[in-house]
């Protein structure tokens, strides 16, 4: 069984502090030939170009703007976005750069001497995740997957863009400009990932159209520093909302915070500038702090709209959406930049199984499939919270609870689940528990890794040796353990493995590299092997006839 890692390179667990003030020096040298383009290195563009290298695939990533934002943008890192880093080996790189929420709070005004309790407080995902949520800055987090994409091979390219693409049936060849200099290169690839925003120029050029409808720039966003314990008198809320619906957010780190100011509907026209906009957010900041001498360093004001918008479909030929191109959501709950993450997670482990040939190009379609569907349902939730509905479901169940499709043809069980009450059905995202390796405590989700993994009852025997004969036999990267026998080095203390996940002692479930469960079986069938080969087919979209391809080694 292989238990290689993609690049083969340990992940670094602190960033470069200098990652994100500028391009690297580059030398002249533009690779002609790389297996996958991705255009726009923000929070989407980046985290697909680590999850690409750590699954082994060289990419290059363009980026018209010089440098990495100085704007915060998000700040809330969902449990699922969480986990996903903390795969990669960054949970203490972000760690250091991020807090715990604390709770929404309302109130009159910042002085007030008690605020009203507007959600739940704390982290309630710390049940059933091991990373739960965290406050985060973009522009903090986006320095730690710069270099950590640079740390494991992949080429970032600042002051740069996509200049025209045209696709044919074995690549794509696209022109690159140089913006200081005006050189363009031609650049030959496999895929195209577009990471390019909300106006994405690359959906624009496929003609993909958008269902849902663009924001006016109407809400005003002020970040500033400025001392509020005179207000807040030892409280630490998150946020606090004020009459009108405005909010004030803490951001940076404790020992650095910072605040951002949002306005929902700025009395101001569409031609003010920066003074007028300052103006207007310190008169505010003065009345929701009640502190009217208050004197804030205001570091950065922006205008923007609450779009609400899909693509109505995520895929053309060898060109992917991903992020603010395939769509775009309010700021309520911080789903957009996960949503964004989780996408380049769902399309990082594909695209590598294509281009190692251990999958055929039908398998990208599942990316289309499963995306879709979740961020049409995720945009919709978000706005049915705007509006009050009752039906709206929670951002934590958003992004712990979606459901894919079952790969074997199962019934479907909808587009989401309680992830309190975790079923480990096929399609669904792998539930978390503890378990034990000697004297360490791990989290189940820390065994999934650049492959399938097979995880199996007390009474698994079969399951590992038929695990092997699938790798072997397929090609393709599969790890297996045994959970809870009383010689297995993986113990489950509490002995809530197989109720987790729907299985017997002798039952076994296939999760996919993203952490998806692919296929569940309670006890073990007649022919184990037939049917884990089989399933791993299936999870694949790989024909019983299909016989291992040779990896894609260039798109020439």
């Amino acid at each position: 069984m292989d238990t290689t890692t993609g690049s083969g390179q340990a992940p670094r667990t602190t960033a470069d502090p200098a990652a994100g003030r500028g391009p690297e020096p580059e030398p002249e040298h533009v690779p002609e030939h790389v297996p996958v383009l991705v255009v726009g290195g923000s929070l989407s563009g980046l985290s697909a170009a680590v999850l690409l290298a750590h699954h082994g695939v060289r990419c290059l990533v363009v980026e018209r703007r010089s440098g990495i934002g100085t704007h915060p943008r998000s700040r809330v890192l969902t449990a699922r976005s969480g986990e996903v880093l903390r795969a990669l080996g960054l949970e203490p790189a972000v760690d250091a750069v991020s807090r715990r929420p604390s709770g929404w709070f309302g109130a009159r005004a910042l002085t007030d001497d008690a605020y009203t309790l507007l959600g739940p407080p704390g982290d309630p995902t710390l049940t059933v995740s091991p990373a739960g949520s965290r406050l985060c800055d973009q522009n903090r987090l986006e320095p730690i997957l710069l270099a950590e994409a640079r740390h494991r091979g992949a080429r970032i390219l600042f002051g740069h863009e996509l200049d025209g693409f045209e696709q044919d049936p074995y690549g794509v060849t696209t022109r690159i400009l140089d913006r200081a200099t005006g050189r363009t290169r031609t650049v030959r690839c496999a895929y195209l990932l577009a990471a390019d925003g909300t106006r994405s120029p690359v959906r624009e050029a496929l003609g993909i159209a958008l269902h849902g409808r663009r924001g006016e720039p109407r809400f005003l966003s002020t970040v500033f520093a400025a001392d509020l314990d005179p207000a807040l008198r030892g409280r630490r809320p998150t946020a606090v909302v004020f009459p009108g619906s405005e909010v004030l957010f803490a951001r940076g780190v404790p020992r650095a915070p910072l605040w951002e100011h949002g306005i929902p509907d700025a009395p101001v026209g569409a031609g003010a500038g920066d003074e007028e906009l300052g103006r207007l957010a310190r008169d505010r900041l003065h009345r929701i702090t009640g502190m009217p001498d208050l004197a804030p360093d205001v570091l950065s004001v922006l205008r923007w709209g609450a779009s609400a918008v899909v693509a109505e479909r995520f895929r053309e030929g060898r060109v992917m959406l991903l992020g603010d191109a395939a769509h775009t959501m309010p700021v309520i709950g911080g789903l957009g930049g996960n949503t964004g993450i989780q996408d380049a997670h769902n399309l990082a482990w594909k695209l590598a199984a294509v281009l190692r040939g251990e999958a055929d190009d039908p398998l990208l379609d599942s990316y289309d499939v499963e995306r879709t569907r979740v961020a049409a349902h995720t945009l919709w939730h978000v706005l049915a919270t705007a509006r009050g509905l009752p039906e709206a479901l929670p951002p934590e169940t958003l992004q712990l609870g979606y459901l894919y499709p079952d790969p074997g043809g199962g019934p479907d069980a909808g587009l989401c689940e309680d992830p309190y009450r975790p079923t480990g059905r096929p399609g669904s995202r792998a539930p978390h528990l503890w378990l034990t390796r000697g004297d360490r405590r791990v989290s189940v989700l820390d065994l999934f890794g650049t492959g399938f993994t097979l995880l199996s009852g007390a009474r698994g025997g079969p399951w590992t040796p038929a695990g092997a004969r699938a790798a072997a036999g397929l090609g393709v990267r599969l790890r297996a353990y045994r959970i809870g026998g009383p010689r297995d080095a993986l113990r489950d203390p509490d002995g809530t493995f197989p109720d987790r996940y729907g299985i017997g002692p002798a039952g076994a479930v296939l999760v996919r590299p993203d952490g998806h469960v692919a296929r569940r079986w309670v006890t073990a069938p007649d022919d184990t092997p037939t049917a884990l080969e089989h399933a791993v087919r299936e999870a694949l979209e790989r024909p019983a006839a299909l016989p291992a391809r040779p990896a894609v080694r260039s798109a020439a």
